[in-house]
């Protein structure tokens, strides 16, 4: 799983409702709530984390200040779904570590005894550099590279067991709880380890060290981003598409929703033709027999209509992205002029500029793009496999002399 090292890639919580019920006018008032989180640390810098979460006390007691520099947090959790993905993916550079004694808090004045602390205990962790050795029960990996960095991960060259090449994803605290991060590691194994398919990226590992969570993925070449900004043959087009498709469809068998397929997150490895990974489960879905999902993030550049009309995800949604892909792989350009203000990219969503785009080239294999991105569900295509049924009608696959059938 391989993310690009630069670029926006502008990713925000969906607003909960608010909890039923209001204090009882005789009641106490409420106490105040935790402190805001510091900002994210640079990629190498040291960071503290909440090991577990304490339960609130009964009465306010003073929090120790965060050293300077070092991205700590205090307090409980925020509430599930409140995790905030906004912002830019930082550069990554070296910095020299920041760490050091917390300063005593003085009890206030005429207090006796000791307050408890409403914070969790802070751990603190070092991101791996060039040259780090990280250890599993499997044997041990050797970082060489930085290959992507964004602000809830990052992902390492690094040669491991067998002198193998492998792509080692490290999830990043970013000030959230040890045990939310935790959770969200053990949700990405657990599905890359399952769906088991020529198309999805491969596991081979995971382990956890020095207090941070490792993946160590499958190498492959690129991301399907450094191919775009030409437009590409159409034979070679229906080719990658008729792999995503097939990945598609089969995490949709398997009730998943993938909800973030970007040209970042769909990986490329070249032999006598380009074999296409999808990656980065972090932020899938399982149904469970539901036929739609509200989602706790939602990456604004390839949202699909629904989650503004609902705020809710479902199968056709990847459908929609994967159109969004194929309009980009065919022209050169995005369906959607993404260096915009938040409410014009909404606009552009919700008035369907992305199908008018595609039907504007003019082709059929614009008109079946266009199809994909019909702002309503019902109108779209209802799996991977009736894409695929249109898709290997067309002429420029029916007639191709790139990639034969095997």
């Amino acid at each position: 799983m391989q993310r690009p090292a630069t670029g926006p890639t502008p990713i925000v919580p969906l607003p909960h409702p608010a909890p039923h019920g209001v204090p009882h006018p005789g009641g106490p008032p409420p106490m105040p709530g935790p402190p805001a989180p510091a900002p994210p640390p640079p990629p190498y810098q040291s960071q503290i984390i909440p090991q577990f979460q304490a339960p609130a006390p009964p009465y306010p007691a003073p929090h120790p200040p965060s050293p300077a520099g070092t991205g700590a947090i205090a307090g409980p959790p925020p509430p599930p779904g409140s995790s905030s993905r906004t912002g830019t993916l930082p550069s990554v550079q070296a910095v020299t570590p920041v760490t050091g004694p917390v300063a005593p808090v003085p009890a206030p004045a005429g207090a006796t005894g000791q307050y408890p602390m409403t914070g969790p205990p802070r751990i603190t962790v070092q991101y791996p550099k060039v040259g780090t050795t990280l250890t599993s029960s499997r044997g041990s990996y050797i970082v060489r590279d930085v290959i992507g960095s964004g602000e809830f991960g990052a992902v390492y060259d690094c040669i491991g067991p067998f002198d193998q090449v492998y792509a080692l994803k490290m999830v990043r605290p970013a000030n959230r709880p040890y045990s939310e991060v935790q959770a969200e590691w053990a949700r990405e194994v657990q599905r890359l380890f399952s769906l088991r398919h020529p198309n999805v990226v491969y596991i081979y590992d995971s382990f956890e060290q020095g207090h941070l969570y490792y993946l160590a993925l499958e190498r492959c070449d690129h991301a399907l981003k450094e191919m775009l900004g030409t437009p590409m043959q159409e034979g070679l087009i229906i080719e990658m598409t008729r792999q995503l498709l097939a990945a598609v469809q089969f995490l949709h068998d398997n009730d998943v929703v993938h909800d973030d397929l970007h040209a970042g997150n769909v990986l490329i490895t070249h032999n006598d033709r380009p074999t296409v990974k999808i990656s980065d489960f972090g932020i899938s879905h399982e149904l469970r027999g539901m036929p739609a999902i509200r989602p706790n993030v939602v990456h604004h550049a390839i949202m699909a209509p629904e989650i503004l009309a609902t705020g809710y995800t479902s199968k056709q949604s990847d459908l929609y992205q994967v159109g969004l892909l194929l309009y980009w792989m065919l022209t050169g350009e995005p369906a959607i002029q993404m260096d915009v203000p938040y409410q014009e990219l909404v606009r552009q969503v919700a008035e369907g500029e992305p199908r008018k785009r595609a039907e504007s080239v003019g082709t059929p294999l614009g008109n079946l793009i266009a199809k994909m991105l019909r702002r309503r569900e019902a109108f779209r295509y209802t799996s991977a496999r009736e894409v695929w049924a249109d898709l290997r009608e067309l002429p420029a696959w029916r007639q191709r002399h790139l990639f034969p059938v095997k």
